[in-house]
Protein backbone atom coordinates (compact mmCIF):
# COMPACT_ATOMS: atom_id res chain seq x y z
CA UNK A 1 0.00 0.00 0.00
CA UNK A 2 2.43 3.10 -1.27
CA UNK A 3 0.46 6.40 0.28
CA UNK A 4 1.62 9.82 -1.61
CA UNK A 5 0.32 13.43 -1.09
CA UNK A 6 -1.69 14.34 -3.72
CA UNK A 7 -0.45 16.93 -5.82
CA UNK A 8 -3.47 18.74 -5.74
CA UNK A 9 -5.11 18.73 -2.25
CA UNK A 10 -1.61 17.20 -0.66
CA UNK A 11 -3.85 14.88 1.39
CA UNK A 12 -2.24 11.47 2.07
CA UNK A 13 -3.99 8.55 0.15
CA UNK A 14 -3.36 5.13 -1.15
CA UNK A 15 -1.35 5.53 -4.68
CA UNK A 16 -2.83 3.33 -7.22
CA UNK A 17 -2.38 4.70 -10.27
CA UNK A 18 -3.22 8.32 -10.44
CA UNK A 19 -0.95 11.30 -8.79
CA UNK A 20 -4.29 12.61 -7.42
CA UNK A 21 -6.23 11.39 -4.43
CA UNK A 22 -9.48 9.88 -5.94
CA UNK A 23 -11.39 13.39 -4.46
CA UNK A 24 -9.19 15.23 -6.63
CA UNK A 25 -9.56 12.89 -9.83
CA UNK A 26 -12.61 14.46 -11.30
CA UNK A 27 -11.08 18.00 -11.25
CA UNK A 28 -7.91 16.43 -12.87
CA UNK A 29 -10.22 14.98 -15.66
CA UNK A 30 -11.89 18.01 -16.36
CA UNK A 31 -8.59 20.06 -16.26
CA UNK A 32 -7.23 17.53 -19.12
CA UNK A 33 -10.56 17.96 -21.06
CA UNK A 34 -9.97 21.71 -20.88
CA UNK A 35 -6.13 21.10 -21.89
CA UNK A 36 -6.91 18.88 -24.55
CA UNK A 37 -9.72 21.26 -26.13
CA UNK A 38 -6.73 23.75 -25.85
CA UNK A 39 -4.31 22.05 -27.67
CA UNK A 40 -7.09 21.01 -30.30
CA UNK A 41 -7.29 24.64 -31.46
CA UNK A 42 -3.77 25.98 -30.77
CA UNK A 43 -1.38 22.62 -31.31
CA UNK A 44 1.83 24.46 -31.24
CA UNK A 45 1.46 26.38 -27.74
CA UNK A 46 4.28 25.71 -25.19
CA UNK A 47 3.24 24.69 -21.92
CA UNK A 48 3.46 27.74 -20.29
CA UNK A 49 1.25 28.91 -22.82
CA UNK A 50 -1.64 26.37 -22.97
CA UNK A 51 -1.68 26.62 -19.31
CA UNK A 52 -2.89 30.68 -19.80
CA UNK A 53 -5.02 30.07 -22.56
CA UNK A 54 -6.80 26.97 -20.53
CA UNK A 55 -6.82 28.62 -16.84
CA UNK A 56 -5.06 25.06 -16.43
CA UNK A 57 -2.01 25.17 -13.55
CA UNK A 58 1.45 24.71 -15.23
CA UNK A 59 2.17 21.84 -12.45
CA UNK A 60 -1.01 20.22 -13.76
CA UNK A 61 0.16 20.27 -17.75
CA UNK A 62 3.57 19.44 -16.80
CA UNK A 63 1.88 16.12 -15.40
CA UNK A 64 0.00 15.28 -18.01
CA UNK A 65 3.34 15.62 -20.50
CA UNK A 66 5.04 13.54 -17.79
CA UNK A 67 2.53 11.19 -17.74
CA UNK A 68 2.07 10.79 -21.08
CA UNK A 69 -1.09 11.69 -21.91
CA UNK A 70 0.03 15.03 -23.78
CA UNK A 71 2.51 14.15 -26.28
CA UNK A 72 2.72 17.14 -28.90
CA UNK A 73 3.84 19.81 -26.85
CA UNK A 74 7.35 21.54 -25.68
CA UNK A 75 7.47 22.22 -22.67
CA UNK A 76 8.99 25.39 -23.08
CA UNK A 77 10.82 26.90 -26.05
CA UNK A 78 13.80 28.08 -23.79
CA UNK A 79 13.39 26.31 -20.36
CA UNK A 80 15.65 28.85 -17.93
CA UNK A 81 17.99 28.21 -15.06
CA UNK A 82 15.63 28.51 -11.93
CA UNK A 83 19.08 30.45 -9.94
CA UNK A 84 20.88 32.77 -13.50
CA UNK A 85 18.48 32.38 -15.92
CA UNK A 86 20.87 30.92 -18.67
CA UNK A 87 19.48 27.56 -20.64
CA UNK A 88 18.38 25.20 -18.16
CA UNK A 89 19.87 21.10 -18.47
CA UNK A 90 16.16 19.88 -18.70
CA UNK A 91 12.39 20.86 -18.77
CA UNK A 92 12.87 18.79 -14.94
CA UNK A 93 16.17 19.79 -13.32
CA UNK A 94 15.58 23.92 -14.29
CA UNK A 95 19.47 24.62 -13.51
CA UNK A 96 22.17 24.73 -15.77
CA UNK A 97 25.42 22.73 -15.23
CA UNK A 98 27.44 25.64 -13.50
CA UNK A 99 24.27 26.02 -10.94
CA UNK A 100 24.10 22.35 -10.46
CA UNK A 101 27.70 21.87 -9.94
CA UNK A 102 27.26 24.68 -7.63
CA UNK A 103 24.59 23.25 -5.30
CA UNK A 104 26.36 20.00 -5.33
CA UNK A 105 28.80 21.74 -3.78
CA UNK A 106 26.84 24.07 -1.60
CA UNK A 107 25.05 20.81 -0.10
CA UNK A 108 28.14 18.90 0.41
CA UNK A 109 29.66 21.54 1.96
CA UNK A 110 26.62 21.53 4.54
CA UNK A 111 26.89 18.15 5.07
CA UNK A 112 30.27 18.15 6.38
CA UNK A 113 29.32 20.95 8.94
CA UNK A 114 26.95 18.93 10.29
CA UNK A 115 28.58 17.38 13.09
CA UNK A 116 26.36 14.24 15.02
CA UNK A 117 26.62 13.99 18.86
CA UNK A 118 28.84 11.16 20.41
CA UNK A 119 27.11 7.90 21.28
CA UNK A 120 26.62 8.06 25.17
CA UNK A 121 26.59 4.86 26.80
CA UNK A 122 23.41 3.93 28.68
CA UNK A 123 23.09 5.31 32.24
CA UNK A 124 20.95 3.35 34.97
CA UNK A 125 20.39 5.79 37.93
CA UNK A 126 23.55 6.99 39.96
CA UNK A 127 25.25 3.84 39.27
CA UNK A 128 27.21 3.84 36.02
CA UNK A 129 26.14 2.33 32.44
CA UNK A 130 23.88 -0.70 32.53
CA UNK A 131 27.10 -3.27 30.99
CA UNK A 132 29.05 -2.22 34.35
CA UNK A 133 26.00 -3.42 36.35
CA UNK A 134 25.42 -6.30 34.62
CA UNK A 135 29.28 -7.06 35.33
CA UNK A 136 28.37 -6.83 38.91
CA UNK A 137 25.56 -8.67 39.29
CA UNK A 138 27.11 -11.64 37.54
CA UNK A 139 30.47 -11.15 40.54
Amino acid sequence: MPLSKCLRCEKLFDKASSPVCPGCQPDEDADFETVRDALDENPNMNAQQLSELSGVDLGCVTRMIDSGQIAKINLSDPVKCGRCGAPALSATKKLCQKCLDKLNQEVAAAQKGIKLDEKKGVQVGEYGTARQLFQDKRR
